[in-house]
């Protein structure tokens, strides 16, 4: 059966794994939910008929009516198995915590890597279902009044504790850079590496961005756990 709790989860992995954007609505028998692209409403209709999903003809290619005495437990499974691989694809890609949030997950971040407390809201909902996402993945987090809470401040302590003996802290700038002649960026790169501090730097602007929310170090110290 289509329940309130079944669409909520199932239009979250249509949200964030299809990256669908859609509309829909429900009345008594059936369930109806409506693409903007219409590939994603034929890849979605192929899932559904891949297990048995009955659906209802309509007239707009890009809408699938599902009756909604059926059973999506196993679409949203595929889906759900989908988006974590995603996720951990992710992980392997970006360097901060802050920019793997802010690409998976569509936040508004309230406050940021400085406290090493990333505090944030969804722009279209789904809080509770990307929480336990994160907590998935080994995150230290909590969820109250709508905002998920991720907590990263010992690794952002260490992270500042590293690169002090590299750089005077006073000098960085608020990106979290430091600039640094063409002499200094090798020597000052190389200790970088040596303390396992990620960072970039920018040869155009001769800075070296410093990623204080290491997420490399998050998941090695989650791992290690």
């Amino acid at each position: 059966m289509i329940d309130e709790k079944t669409r909520s989860e199932l239009e979250y992995y249509v949200r964030y794994e299809l990256r669908g954007v859609y509309k829909s609505r429900m009345d008594e028998d059936i369930y109806e939910i409506e693409f903007e692209n219409m590939s994603y409403s034929k890849y979605f209709k192929k899932l559904l008929e891949k297990d048995g999903i009955k659906t209802k003809d309509t007239k707009n290619v890009s809408k699938i009516a599902i009756f909604r005495d059926q059973y999506l437990g196993r679409i949203i499974a595929f889906l759900k198995k989908e988006r974590m691989d995603e996720l951990i694809e992710s992980m392997n890609f970006h360097t901060s915590v802050i920019e793997f949030i802010s690409r998976n997950f569509n936040p508004i971040i309230t406050s940021g890597r400085e406290s090493g407390i990333i505090r944030f809201k969804m722009i279209d909902g789904g809080e509770t279902y990307a929480y336990n996402e994160l907590k998935e993945l080994g995150f230290n987090l909590s969820l109250e009044n709508g905002s998920i809470t991720v907590d990263i401040s010992k690794t952002v302590k260490e992270m500042f504790k590293r690169v002090s003996t590299v750089f005077d802290l006073e000098n960085m700038t608020p990106y979290y850079a430091f600039s640094v002649t063409e002499d200094e960026a090798i020597e000052k790169c190389k200790k970088l590496d040596e303390l396992s501090v990620p960072y970039k730097y920018s040869d155009v602007h001769r800075e070296i961005y410093i990623d204080f929310d290491s997420l490399k170090h998050e998941i090695s110290k989650f791992n290690s756990n």
